[in-house]
């Protein structure tokens, strides 16, 4: 029986598959990958329990660490709370990791093993990505493939910048293509990417096409032109103001993606300026309008409550989607003050009631989507804690 045990559910299951591969290159132990509705029920004495959680889920897991610590396990987390919030989890768990985890998680192993634990562990360096594969061998947890780390941009509301320091990290075509070719062999056929801009990949003082194009043959020429790319979409999305049409011919040739996911946030030029986002609606729909004219359909996140947004901001918003009729869907958060971000400590701002019944009737006619009500009600939640 191992020692070694990952615990996994929907939220997380990118970050412990990046973590088990690391354990992979690190160590030749055996280990065990369960749901985390089977932790519960398993024997945990004695066995080291690895844990990945952001801020939404981090209730669920400090009451899953203490029950199972109660039986003799020893839990340690990391992920973007344990990050941001280090103290607070180091109440609830033995040991909490600070920063990315592919090296953390060797010194966890061999403190473990020597039996000299600590109580953080912190990488403030970065990982090479290059070094670890995308995919475990042992168990196989095929999905999108992370080729980009880090972010040019700081949004206040976001946490990728405090996480990874605005350090944009590349993975090697070769590494990407060893993934590809690894998953080809399982039978995987579709391709995904993890990307906080799939247009910035290999980015060289501008969109690097010549890159692009050839991630894009290199994946076709691997599958034998079976395979299919989705690039743009989820679980990343395109930053608008990268794009160029000569890029959306390039998607149009190789993609088989018929969406494309555009983040704006806001159509307030004034709150754009405020969360630290480019400010140019004009570039914005232009390449709306060239993703359109070639047959994509697009879906553009907005954020709504904000902190500092006003009525007027909410009502731009709201006439910039309407005007767009049906071409256009708008995929709705609301904003949640998220640990580690420039807005942690901001205060959500209230919808009136007749932006809240106006984008209820969009959503209603299908313009808008997502889980911008129940974002709003656990932000409301968040805040009182």
């Amino acid at each position: 029986m191992s020692d070694f045990i990952f615990v996994k559910d929907k939220f997380n299951k990118y970050s412990i598959r990046a973590l088990i591969s690391s354990f992979e290159r690190h160590f030749h132990f055996d280990y065990k990958l369960l749901n985390i509705e089977e932790i519960e029920n398993y024997n945990v004495k004695g066995k080291l329990i690895f844990f990945s959680f952001n801020t939404f889920n981090k209730e669920k897991y400090y009451f899953l660490s203490k029950k199972i610590k109660d039986k003799g396990a020893i839990t340690v987390c990391g992920g973007p709370h344990p990050t941001a919030k280090p103290s607070e989890c180091i109440k609830y768990f033995d040991a909490v990791c600070i920063g990315e985890g592919e090296e953390i998680i060797k010194d966890v192993v061999e403190d473990f093993l020597d039996g000299a634990l600590k109580k953080i562990y912190e990488n403030f360096g970065l990982v090479n990505i290059d070094d670890y594969p995308s995919f475990p061998k042992k168990e196989k947890m095929f999905g999108p493939i992370e080729i980009t780390r880090g972010c040019f941009f700081r949004c206040k509301y976001c946490q990728t910048p405090n996480l990874f320091d605005r350090k944009v990290r590349h993975k090697d075509l070769s590494r990407i293509f060893e993934d590809v070719e690894y998953a080809y062999k399982n039978n995987k056929t579709d391709f995904r990417f993890i990307t906080p801009d799939a247009a910035i990949y290999q980015y060289n003082k501008g969109v690097n096409l010549e890159a692009i194009k050839e991630l894009f043959e290199g994946i076709k020429k691997i599958t034998k032109y079976d395979g299919r790319i989705f690039f743009g979409s989820f679980p990343s999305e395109i930053n608008p103001y990268h794009v160029s049409r000569e890029l959306i011919e390039l998607m149009k040739s190789y993609c088989s993606n018929t969406r494309v996911v555009i983040g704006l946030q806001t159509a307030s030029e004034r709150l754009l300026s405020i969360i630290n986002r480019p400010t140019d609606l004009a570039k914005v729909e232009s390449v709306i309008n060239d993703f359109l004219q070639f047959g994509f359909g697009v879906d553009v996140d907005f954020i709504f409550g904000l902190p500092f947004e006003e009525e007027k901001d909410v009502i731009e918003s709201i006439k910039w989607i309407e005007k767009w009729n049906d071409r256009v869907r708008i995929h709705a958060h609301y904003f949640m003050p998220l640990p580690g971000t420039e807005f942690e400590n901001e205060m959500p701002s209230q919808l009136s009631e007749r932006s809240l019944l106006k984008l209820k009737s969009l959503e209603g006619e299908g313009k808008i989507f997502g889980q911008w009500v129940r974002q709003m009600d656990y932000s409301k939640k968040l805040v009182e804690i």
